[in-house]
């Protein structure tokens, strides 16, 4: 009896300071045989409903179980005991010698996890299961590489006990607040009377609130990365390799739930920048990211470090002209849209800033050439000179003189008029890159074929829109008089005098231009060209129609809206923009006219029109700053050379030997 209860002093003590003993292997006991025939003397844990023989070292006089609905034991022989395990939970066994010594032996009966063991093996070899001493709980136990294996097997073990880990909704909460969650779990776990049921694994006997824990305490060989780590991995195949991540930490230990991440450094362009904003995003926030995405990006800082309010200078272009009809002013930036030109950017509530640098911000210069050409003096002019120019479309090609056919080559030319509708006597051609449509042009203006509206040349920084506008405005005079209704629902008709006003229409050219450049130097070219004038002949008609003086003149616009890609300086051509002018001219001699019959024959009448088309060619090209540490070279003069050469003594430069 002394050797027993020294034993449960020490267990108890173990237990208390939370000391990990082995099973003492005493001295009656020889062994412990389970199902499957290992025998071992320090054997105590029993599979539920499995047999087990006990053989020991001296003759038994007598045997007793503390709970009998844990195991119940058969006497076979003299010094042999079949013991079955019935239920889950733990029990004494307490056996009498027949020389009067007795023992007292702590048997455990769980579940059969054979299953479970097998499946972690196959993660790992390394990977130990035990059940846990003192809770119904599992213990994963051993050394991995790296922490997927102890993921898995956590994953494993919950799965296969069906248990639901409630501990999830804490993570998004304060350290301090995810601790005291899980202590509270605990203890709540350790609550109630501890009877066989609780000491049972399987999910169908846990209901609804599973009690059953699983505590991995699986050591890792190699540390995950860390969040810093992993956004650089990311974000380096991008073009990000020149991007530092840098961490603020609002505790005293990292975390990425409340911490955030400065991006500095810098990227080749706009485009990478966006990509890399992205990515960090999506991988820092999680699940957060995917849902907000960059759709909360803030500009803090413009580029001279100026702080942005939130207001419309987020906005694209707030204040542009707005059609013809609008007023000229200063439009806002469009810091919103291009990212790249601002100092600092503020992504999911300040929780990831950016300061990234953009190397590559180029400007966009945008020449157009707005031309109105008379159709009609077009197909009838036959020159004999043309000119044709390369780079078009290769269709419409013409022979030269009866010299064969020009091959389609990269020097293959075609018919410029043909872009426009013309059509020539081709005796004698110049090409060129875009010399064509220049000289083109102008001689058509010397025959009175054509004229050039406008000639602009817009500068504007890449994403950002210019606009331009010539030409006047027309006064629009506006006065009435209520009268309201007359008898019978009738509207009774304004009269001038007491609301009036004056209103401007404007008129003239007007170039709406925004471009946009990608990473390999390709330009999007959104144009929206628009020509309007007068057009006293509509006002006539629109008078003589409604039976009524007007105050305000009719407008005759032309507009057109595209959006197209195009190379470094290569040009675009719109047409198509037709107008027609009808006009009747009648000649008469006076007096005679007026004479019956004969009258007809002193008059004469004609009716001609004249058909303009619009002709827009637009030719963008890029402009990059300077590179200041780039120096040209200098050679000298004639005239340095000559003094040189008049020094005594002073010897002049030679050409390298190559």
């Amino acid at each position: 009896m002394k050797s027993t209860r020294s034993c449960l002093l020490l267990a108890c003590a173990a237990a208390l300071f939370g000391l990990v003993m082995p099973v003492p292997v005493q001295a009656g006991l020889t062994f412990v045989e389970d199902a499957s025939g290992r025998r071992s003397a320090g054997f105590r844990d029993l599979i539920q409903w499995t047999h087990s023989r006990l053989l020991f070292d001296k003759e038994l006089k007598r045997v007793a179980i503390g709970q009998e609905k844990t195991l119940e034991v058969e006497i076979l022989g003299g010094r042999e005991l079949l013991v079955l395990a019935k239920n889950v939970g733990r029990t004494t066994l307490i056996v009498w010698y027949a020389d009067g010594s007795s023992e007292t032996y702590l048997f455990s009966v769980s579940e059969d996890l054979s299953v479970l063991r097998s499946a972690l093996r196959d993660i790992h070899s390394g990977i130990r299961l035990e059940p846990a001493p003192d809770r119904p709980a599992l213990v994963l136990r051993g050394k991995v590489p790296t922490v997927k294996y102890k993921v898995a097997a956590e994953a494993a073990a919950r799965h296969y006990l069906g248990v639901r880990q409630q501990a999830d909704a804490a993570t998004a909460q304060d350290p301090a607040q995810n601790l005291s969650a899980a202590l509270q779990m605990v203890v709540a776990a350790q609550d109630g009377n501890p009877a066989n049921s609780a000491f049972r694994l399987g999910a169908q006997s846990l209901g609804g609130d599973s009690r059953v824990a699983v505590i991995n305490l699986i050591q890792v060989e190699t540390l995950p990365k860390s969040m810093e780590l992993k956004i650089r991995d990311a974000i380096a195949p991008l073009g990000g390799n020149g991007v530092r991540i840098r961490r603020v930490m609002r505790g005293d230990i990292a975390d990425d739930f409340v911490d955030t991440l400065i991006l500095e450094g810098e990227v080749r362009d706009q485009v990478t920048l966006t990509r890399v904003l992205n990515v960090a995003s999506r991988l820092f926030l999680g699940e957060q990211g995917l849902a907000g995405g960059l759709s909360d990006v803030a500009v803090v800082a413009d580029e001279s470090g100026g702080l942005l309010e939130q207001r419309g200078s987020t906005k694209a272009a707030a204040s542009l002209i707005s059609g013809l009809d609008g007023g000229a002013g200063i439009h806002d930036n469009d810091l919103r849209a291009n990212v790249g030109r601002a100092k600092l950017l503020s992504l999911a509530n300040g929780r990831l800033l950016s300061m990234i640098e953009v190397r590559d911000l180029p400007q966009v210069r945008v020449a157009v050439q707005i031309h109105e050409v008379n159709r009609n003096r077009l197909y009838s002019w036959r020159p004999d000179l043309s000119l044709v120019t390369q780079g078009y479309n290769t269709e419409g090609l013409f022979g030269l003189g009866g010299l064969g056919q020009i091959q389609p080559d990269s020097s293959t030319v075609e018919n410029a008029l043909q872009i426009i509708g013309g059509s020539l006597t081709n005796n004698l051609q110049i090409g060129s890159s875009r010399l064509a449509f220049d000289l083109l042009f102008s001689l058509m203006e010397q025959e009175g074929i054509s004229r050039t509206l406008s000639r602009p040349t817009l500068m504007m920084l890449a994403g950002e829109s210019a606009v331009f506008s010539v030409g006047g405005e027309v006064p629009v005079p506006t006065a009435f008089a209520p009268t309201g209704l007359k008898s019978g629902d009738e509207v009774g008709n304004n009269t001038p005098g007491v609301f009036s006003g004056t209103s401007f229409k404007s008129f003239g050219v007007q170039l709406k231009v925004r471009a946009m450049v990608d990473e390999n130097d390709r330009i999007t070219l959104d144009v929206n060209p628009t020509v309007s004038a007068p057009d006293t002949l509509l006002t006539r008609q629109i008078s003589g129609s409604t039976g009524s003086n007007l105050n305000s003149t009719a407008f005759n616009t032309r507009s057109i809206s595209t959006t197209t890609r195009l190379q470094d300086g290569q040009p675009l051509i719109l047409g198509g923009l037709v107008s027609s002018e009808q006009s009747t001219q009648e000649d008469f001699t006076p007096g005679v006219n007026q004479i019956p019959l004969l009258g007809r024959l002193a008059e004469a009448s004609s009716d001609s029109g004249q058909d303009r088309e619009l002709i827009i060619v637009v030719t963008p090209t890029l402009v990059r700053e300077t590179q200041g540490d780039v120096h040209l070279w200098a050679f000298p003069s004639p005239l340095d050379l000559a003094q040189r050469a008049l020094q005594p003594g002073v010897a002049l430069p030679r050409e390298e030997e190559h």
